[in-house]
């Protein structure tokens, strides 16, 4: 039994992250983004952001292109 909790322990720690949020969920970018708003503010934060949340808007702006590439 020790054995299972200790892998659905490890199985957890890949699911979220340090905010405890499951990555790319709306919940996620929720969170993230009012943390990116207080650094841009001049607050600190006691949280590094996570690299998916800043190339996010990258995927979506690449995505977006491929599409009216096609359409073209």
């Amino acid at each position: 039994m020790s054995r299972l909790k200790g892998r659905l322990r490890k199985l957890e720690a890949r699911l979220t992250d340090r905010s405890g949020l499951v990555p790319r969920t709306s919940e996620w970018f929720d969170y993230w983004t009012t943390r990116m708003a207080k650094l841009i503010n001049g607050e600190a934060i006691d949280e590094k952001i996570p690299f998916e949340f800043l190339e996010a808007p990258i995927k979506t702006a690449d995505a977006a292109d491929d599409k009216a590439r096609a359409t073209q």
